[in-house]
């Protein structure tokens, strides 16, 4: 299972927040930010979908940690399934019984947000906290000029590489000031190939939209342009590079043919087996590998790959402030301890993921400094840019029901570019109709 959330796909309880409408409740710009009486005992929820083991450990800590502090505002952590919490906010939200904090992505923050059913934590942000993080993530979580969850951590789709076999292959390892570039990984991937079930390359591609829209931006692959909501699509030559350089290789049988039916985690088995010696995969694999990787298996993370740029998309996890809640204040002030630097730098080293603030990066390059490429991959942050396509009201939808089959059909082979080119415009015409 893939450890980011499967938010992305609309299914049909998400009608229930169409027919539902805005709320009227309590909370949000203009409207009282706590209702707290005077020596009045506050019980905030929190809801969570944290489910590798240290991250549930440090997400508890720091819950115990506030509630020993703060007597009066007391945090009740909710555990909630990752694969299911958009459809189980859908419900919350239409039935007035959301969460006070809650725990998503940027990515499915659009939809809610224009909806009217979280809080504009703008007025409510800590100045150092603001400052902290870069405004290029603000801009993912700002939706129509609202703040509408706080950055927490953040992913990138970077290469695993079996360090035994670069060196055997006599392949020097890329270094922050000389990454790979795509044209690099090709060449190497070639290299490393030995026949026999032995590949150079491999990826989890089951479902691999976003993490080519994510790679096409180092390429200058935007995909969107015009309105946020409902912008328009155009896929050129740049939005064409990384699955054309994907199929390339796939057709070279310098990467591993099952790559397109396999998850980031399945692809682990076959990388510890020494069947191939590089692997795209979001940095989140990290924490398996450290966790399955057999004794004696050398290995490390390198540099972002190169396109023009090394950009890629900003889609940090986030904490919102449902905009019923009663106690919007006392909730940012629980958001803001939870991204403090010793507490956000605890559940990034859980998560093996890159905090957003940069007082966190910097303990957490203290703590991993030299450590299966830590280094670079923190480094990254100022990489993740603002993605066109993630505040587009459609894009859930089109995602899941255009651009993955589409490019799982491409890539084995089963349609052309020209015809992807096509039905990637024509389903976002037609979703956006």
């Amino acid at each position: 299972m893939n450890r980011r959330p499967a938010f992305l796909a609309f299914t049909s309880v998400a009608a229930v927040l169409l027919t539902a409408g805005c709320v009227s409740g309590s909370g949000g710009s203009g409207d009282s930010q706590s209702s707290a009486k005077p020596g009045e005992k506050i019980k905030l929820s929190f809801a969570s979908y944290a489910f590798q083991d240290p991250t549930v450990k440090a997400t508890q800590e720091i819950v115990d940690s506030w509630n020993a502090a703060h007597p009066d505002v007391q945090v009740d952590y909710q555990k909630v399934d990752p694969n299911s919490v958009h459809d189980k906010l859908v419900t919350q939200f239409a039935g007035n019984s959301a969460p006070d904090i809650i725990h998503d992505e940027a990515a499915d923050l659009a939809g809610f947000s224009r909806q009217g059913y979280l809080a504009d934590l703008g007025p409510l942000l800590p100045a150092d906290l603001k400052a902290d993080v870069p405004e290029s993530v603000w801009k993912s979580v700002t939706i129509d000029g609202k703040v509408a969850g706080v950055p927490t951590i953040a992913q990138v789709y970077n290469l695993f590489a079996d360090t035994d076999a670069l060196k055997a292959a006599g392949i020097n390892p890329p270094t922050a000031d000389a990454p790979w570039t795509w044209d690099d990984l090709e060449a190497n991937a070639k290299k490393l190939t030995k026949g026999g079930g032995v590949y150079g390359f491999a990826a989890g591609l089951k479902s691999p939209t976003a993490a080519v829209m994510s790679s096409s931006l180092s390429f200058d692959g935007t995909f969107f342009s015009g309105d946020e909501a409902k912008p328009d699509i155009n896929i050129t030559d740049k939005e064409m590079e990384v699955p054309n350089r994907l199929k390339a290789m796939l057709d070279a049988k310098t990467m591993a043919p099952n790559s397109t039916s396999l998850s980031a985690s399945d692809v682990l088995p076959g990388f510890f087996g020494k069947k191939y010696a590089l692997v795209l995969a979001g940095n989140y694999v990290e924490a398996q590998i450290e966790e399955k990787a057999p004794k004696g298996f050398n290995w490390t993370m390198l540099p972002l790959l190169k396109g023009t740029n090394q950009n890629q998309a900003s889609g940090p996890q986030t904490l919102s402030v449902a905009r019923q809640s009663k106690h919007q204040k006392e909730a940012m002030e629980f958001i803001a301890y939870y991204d403090k630097a010793e507490n956000l730098a605890k559940i990034a080293q859980g998560d093996a993921l890159i905090p957003v603030t940069t007082s966190a990066a910097a303990i957490v390059k203290q703590n991993l400094a030299g450590k299966h490429g830590w280094d670079v991959v923190l480094d990254a942050g100022p990489k993740l840019v603002d993605a066109p396509w993630a505040k587009a009201d459609k894009f859930p939808q089109w995602k899941s029901e255009v651009a993955t089959p589409a490019y799982q059909e491409f890539l084995a082979g089963k349609i052309d570019a020209a015809t992807l080119k096509q039905r990637l415009t024509d389903g976002w015409k037609k979703a956006s109709s």
